[in-house]
């Protein structure tokens, strides 16, 4: 246990002061922008990992570099400071989405590499990026990505904690902090650009989306930014997941989803995965998965989280 601790408080000296000044002011910009009081005391809270030397010395270097101002224990973000916490919310939100469309990583895992890698990363790297992904606005989880500039543009939309029931609305945005609220949400296979139903069932909100129908906790409800569809636009009817997609059934794709991306949106379009194909089960394995689908005469074994991100109609026996 000793070596252990030691072990530890190593990693911690090692972690230099300029990665703990940028994740302070990345910390101060964001609770600024959400209207929350800024202070010393908040600080040593939010970053317990650290010692309170190393807050110490990084906020006296923030304060010297005129990125923050103090006052007893109120903090001030400074424009400079502001500008500097822009852009290391820029390399994240980029590399994120580098990871989500350019790699093979798991989207649990985004969050946390792209946390180590927005130190290290220079402006020329990150704008490389940015021209190979072809600028994109958003990153995976539906955050708007600061420009060149320095701009960062308003997330629009609200909560669906503070929506009314019989609405419809599309998620634009599912925010991945804090980090059990996020898994939670993950585990319940929600996407963005997915459309949500608000219904009431004896006195109780019942969320379907895609013929599923979800239980949200109050902090979950919070995390996931949505629009409201206006009444003009239709919900699609008999809508489904592939995964949901039963031996005896058959179906037509309807699309895939907007979480669908890069390697594996490519791939399954490569494979016929299109609008209008016919598609039905042929072969599941003993696990149950993969399951083998017929698609253009041709077989094509999936995993759930591919078949997750399928949406298909189903086809009534009076309609084959």
């Amino acid at each position: 246990m000793i070596k252990l601790l030691n072990w530890f408080k190593n990693k911690l000296e090692k972690y230099p002061l300029q990665f703990i000044e940028e994740d302070i002011l990345k910390s101060l910009f964001k609770s600024n922008e959400d209207g929350e009081e800024l202070s010393s005391l908040k600080i040593k809270k939010e970053f317990n990992n650290l010692d309170e030397l190393q807050i110490k010395q990084a906020l006296e270097s923030l304060i010297q570099q005129d990125d923050i101002l103090m006052n007893e224990d109120k903090i001030i973000i400074n424009q400079s400071g502001n500008k500097k916490a822009i852009q290391l919310i820029r390399k994240h939100r980029i590399y994120e989405t580098y990871l989500a469309e350019k790699t093979g990583f798991s989207k649990e895992n985004w969050h946390n590499k792209a946390e180590e890698k927005e130190h290290l990363l220079s402006n020329e790297e990150v704008d490389q990026m940015d021209k190979e992904l072809g600028y994109p606005k958003f990153d995976p989880h539906g955050d708007p990505i600061p420009t060149k500039d320095g701009v960062l543009p308003k997330l629009k939309g609200r909560p669906l904690s503070k929506i009314q029931q019989n609405s419809l609305v599309k998620i634009i945005h599912i925010e991945d902090e804090p980090k059990e609220v996020y898994l939670e949400l993950l585990k319940k296979d929600i996407h963005i650009g997915s459309l949500i139903s608000i219904n009431t069932i004896n006195n109780k909100k019942i969320y379907t989306s895609e013929s599923r129908n979800f239980e949200f906790s109050g902090d979950e409800l919070k995390n996931i930014q949505v629009v409201i569809i206006e009444t003009a636009e239709v919900l699609p009817k008999n809508i489904y997941r592939l995964t949901d997609l039963k031996n005896d059934e058959k179906a037509i794709i309807h699309g895939l989803s907007q979480e669908c991306r890069g390697i594996n949106r490519r791939r399954l379009l490569d494979l016929g995965f299109v609008k209008g194909s016919n598609i039905e089960i042929s072969m599941v394995s003993p696990m149950q998965d993969p399951k083998a689908y017929l698609i253009r005469n041709t077989l094509i074994a999936l995993r759930k989280e591919q078949t997750n991100m399928i949406l298909v109609k189903k086809v009534n026996l009076d309609e084959q």
